[in-house]
């Protein structure tokens, strides 16, 4: 079924918005969520997403009640699927939207019994969905997301994501740049990716840091509290010019954290899109992946580097090591490349 301009329901009532994919996937999620609130006012809109992402759906001024989806906890297994769709069978939900494509979700949908479901054609078991609508694989993710709407033509899907900080957040933040003692140009440098074959050499990073504090830059390093002693050895080759704020910050006190920098320095992953959500410059990395998959930054101020190798790309989503033991990929992107571009960058600015 082509997709066609969603019709604005007349009574109130209640909508659900299903992504339960990695946090980057949540934040691309949030133009979509913000269209439906504009299409249908007056509707509540309710999101299941896997508990790393909660966070995120929390803060977006568009969302109602977010259902974390323990799928390795309490919602495990035929038995655990079952409760967590009763809960949400009682909400009555007049429409629900799926942006993830597997089995479980599909199922999930399924078990809802909404009065009307849309997915993917390409999602797993497609044809239990009243609506399905085409999966084009060169659309951007936010531009496929919209797509289940309708009528995003152009340059019009370019929406970019929602979150609120609060107070205290904000102060935290805050209190940490004046802590600091921020005294020239800030630049946030996030290294890690859940997949290893994204991930600009650590060494390198730190070759760029270096050369970015030498040049009269400062240098927050970003990332989780696994990615703590990524942060750490950055800092060890660059120097304490460089500080390392790996797992002080939530997501969303990142992305506060971004709106005080300069720009950010990130892999093919989740620190892209809190880019676009902070309104920062941004310059992605590529290592395996490539910003035709529809996952690169989408803003005016989205920038990139990527080089070719005959492996590349060698899977949308990376792998744990590298498939040949070369990493050409990444090995091939040589940290002066990364700061030459980061200095024209900051010259635009």
């Amino acid at each position: 079924m082509d997709a066609q301009p969603v019709e604005v329901l007349s009574v109130a009532g209640r909508i659900l918005v299903i992504q339960t994919a990695f946090p980057g996937d949540s934040v691309l999620a949030l133009p979509f969520i913000q269209e439906v609130r504009r299409l249908h006012p007056g509707h509540a809109i309710d999101v299941v997403c896997s508990p790393v992402s909660q966070e995120i759906f929390s803060h977006s001024p568009g969302v109602s009640v977010v259902h974390p989806l323990e799928k390795r906890g309490e919602h495990k297994g035929v038995g655990g699927m079952l409760r967590f769709a009763s809960r949400l069978k009682e909400q009555e939900y007049g429409k629900v939207f799926s942006l993830h494509r597997s089995f479980r979700t599909t199922m999930l949908v399924n078990l809802i019994s909404a009065g009307e479901s849309t997915g993917f054609d390409t999602a797993s078991m497609a044809f239990l969905y009243d609506r399905r609508v085409a999966y084009v694989h060169r659309d951007h993710e936010v531009k496929r997301n919209l797509n289940l709407l309708g009528g995003y033509e152009g340059e019009s899907w370019k929406i970019m994501p929602e979150v609120v900080t609060t107070p205290r957040q904000k102060a935290k933040v805050d209190d940490f740049i004046r802590a600091i003692g921020v005294d020239a140009p800030l630049i946030l440098i996030s290294p890690g990716s859940v997949w290893e074959t994204k991930r600009y050499p650590l060494k390198s990073y730190a070759e760029v840091a270096s050369s970015l504090t030498a040049s009269g830059y400062r240098v927050v390093i970003s990332g989780s509290q696994t990615e703590k002693e990524m942060g750490e050895e950055i800092v060890r080759i660059a120097g304490d010019r460089v500080v390392n704020t790996c797992g002080i910050f939530s997501i969303i006190e990142t992305i506060e954290l971004m709106r005080h920098v300069s720009l950010v320095v990130t892999n093919d992953s989740a620190p892209t899109h809190f880019a676009m959500a902070a309104r920062v410059p941004v310059l992605t990395i590529y290592c395996s992946t490539v910003p035709e998959f529809g996952f690169h930054g989408y803003s005016d101020e989205s920038f990139y580097l990527s080089k070719g190798a005959d492996c590349k790309p060698c899977g949308v989503h990376g792998h744990k090591k590298c498939p040949n033991g070369s990493f050409e990929c990444g090995t091939g992107i040589h940290p002066y490349e990364v700061v030459n571009m980061i200095i024209e960058i900051m010259k635009r600015k």
